[in-house]
C-alpha cells in the first residue's frame, strides 16, 4: 500500500484530534459531534477571580486548547525523534569511481539506496530474486537519476540472487564477474547486505534445510560476503550490514543450539536474533580483516522502524501484496495508523546506509566494526559485544554454508 505524505499527515491529524476530543464517558459519535472536553474538577482550578462570569463553554474551549497544544507539542517532538535527521544525499559525482552491490535492491530501503547512490555517480548492481522485478528497479533508478540531475547514469545493473538458496549465493560472484558491471572494473567498493525478512509468522524451512529468517538475514549474507571478499577493492572497501535495534530482543545473547528454531520458534525472537547475528558477524569480520591486514571496513546499522516492513505484518502478507494495487479498507488504514506515526519514511530510513556506503562517518578507524543509527555511532549492549559468540557463530556459519571464509 502506498500512501502519500499528505495523506499520512491527514490521517495523523485526524487521530490527534480524536485523541484530544476523547473522554471516557462519551461515545465516539458524541466526541465527533461536540469536539469538546468536559469540565472536570480541574476546570475551576484554572479559573481566576475574574473568570467567575466566564461561560462553561469558554472554559471548556480554553481547556481544549491547552490540552490540544500539549498533545500537538508531544506529537511534533516525538515525530522528530522517530523520523531522525533529514535524508542524506551524497553529492553528485562524488561516487563516480565506485561500484556498489546492494542485496534486495529492487524495493524499499535497497531501492532507495540504489537511487541516491546512483545519483552520486556510483555503478550499482542491485540483486533481486525476480529478474523482472530487478529490471523494473533498474529503470526506476535510471529515471530517478535523470529527474534529479538531468544526467543519465547507465551503469545500473541487476543480477538474480536468492539468499534462501545457497547454490544461488555461491554462484553469484562468478555471475558478477561476467556481468557488464565488471567490464571496466576489477573490484567492489561497497557490499551492502540489505535484504531480509521480518517476523515470519511460522517456522519455514528453506530448501537448504535452514530456518528462513536465519538464512535470509544472516547465513545467506555470510556466504555471499565470503564469496565476494576476493573481489573487494584491496585499496579500501566497506561491507555495510543492515541490522536493527531489534537485536535488543535477544538481550540474553545467542543460543547456539537454537539458531534454526530447533528448540523453539517465535517470529519476533527469530528476527531479533538474526539482527544480533548481523552485528556479531560485523564485529568478527572486522577483527579478522584487521588481523589479515585487509583494508575492509565492516559496519552495521539500524535504519529505524521504516514503512517498508511493518505494514505487511500488521495487515497480513497476502493482503499487503494485494493492497499494492487496490484501495485499502478503512479497517486496514486504522491498523496502519501507528505505523505511519511511529515509523520513518523510506527516504529517511535509508539515510544511514547511504551515508555509510558513501564513505562517510569520518576516518575508517572511526567506522570499523561500529553500529550506527541516524548517521551516528551508537553503544551496544553486552550481547552484541560478545566476541566469543561472534567467533562461534562464524564457525557454525561456515559449517552450515559448507564454505571456508578465510581472509
Amino acid at each position: 500500500m502506498k500512501l502519500s505524505s499528505a495523506l499520512s499527515f491527514s490521517l495523523l491529524l485526524a487521530t490527534a484530534q480524536e485523541a484530544i476530543a476523547f473522554t471516557p464517558s462519551s461515545s465516539l459519535a458524541t466526541q465527533k459531534k461536540t469536539q469538546k472536553i468536559p469540565s472536570f474538577s480541574i476546570s475551576p482550578l484554572l479559573a481566576s477571580s475574574s473568570d467567575v462570569e466566564e461561560s462553561t463553554d469558554d472554559r471548556r474551549g480554553f481547556l481544549t486548547k491547552v490540552l490540544g497544544g500539549a498533545a500537538a507539542t508531544g506529537i511534533v517532538a516525538n515525530g522528530i525523534s522517530v523520523q531522525g535527521p533529514s535524508p542524506y544525499m551524497p553529492p553528485v559525482n562524488s561516487l563516480n569511481d565506485k561500484l556498489i552491490v546492494i542485496t534486495g535492491g529492487n524495493t524499499g530501503l535497497g531501492l532507495e539506496s540504489a537511487k541516491r547512490l546512483a545519483t552520486a555517480g556510483a555503478t550499482i548492481v542491485l540483486t533481486s530474486r525476480s529478474v523482472e522485478k530487478g529490471e523494473r528497479a533498474v529503470q526506476s533508478v535510471k529515471d530517478y537519476v535523470m529527474e534529479q540531475t538531468g544526467q543519465a547514469n547507465d551503469n545500473i545493473y541487476t543480477l538474480p540472487l536468492d539468499l534462501c538458496n545457497l547454490e544461488s549465493v555461491k554462484s553469484f560472484p562468478e555471475k558478477l564477474k561476467n556481468s557488464p558491471a565488471f567490464q571496466n572494473r576489477q573490484s567492489i567498493d561497497v557490499l551492502m547486505n540489505n535484504a531480509g525478512v521480518m517476523a515470519v509468522p511460522d517456522l519455514q524451512i528453506t530448501q537448504d534445510g535452514y530456518e528462513k529468517t536465519f538464512q535470509s538475514n544472516h547465513l545467506g549474507h555470510f556466504a555471499l560476503t565470503a564469496g565476494l571478499e576476493p573481489l573487494l577493492n584491496p585499496n579500501g572497501s566497506r561491507v555495510v550490514n543492515v541490522s536493527s535495534m531489534a537485536h535488543l530482543i535477544a538481550s540474553k545473547g545467542l543460543d547456539m543450539e537454537n539458531l534454526n528454531g530447533e528448540k523453539d520458534y517465535q517470529p519476533w525472537n527469530a528476527y531479533g536474533l538474526s539482527k544480533l547475528e548481523n552485528i556479531l558477524f560485523t564485529k568478527e569480520l572486522q577483527k579478522r580483516a584487521d588481523e589479515a591486514g585487509k583494508k575492509i571496513t565492516a559496519v552495521a546499522l539500524h535504519p529505524g522502524a521504516v514503512r517498508t516492513d511493518l505494514p505487511r505484518y500488521i495487515v497480513g502478507e497476502d493482503k499487503f501484496v494485494s493492497m499494492q494495487d487496490a484501495q485499502p479498507s478503512a479497517a486496514d488504514i486504522l491498523k496502519l495508523l501507528p505505523a505511519f506515526y511511529f515509523t520513518k519514511s523510506v527516504d529517511r530510513g535509508a539515510s544511514t546506509q547511504i551515508y555509510l556506503s558513501a564513505f562517510q562517518g569520518g576516518s575508517e578507524e572511526n567506522v570499523k566494526g561500529k553500529f550506527f543509527f541516524n548517521m551516528k555511532d551508537m553503544k551496544l549492549n553486552p550481547a552484541a559485544l560478545d566476541m566469543e559468540k561472534a567467533k562461534d557463530l562464524w564457525k557454525v556459519s561456515e559449517d552450515m554454508a559448507g564454505i571456508k571464509f578465510n581472509l
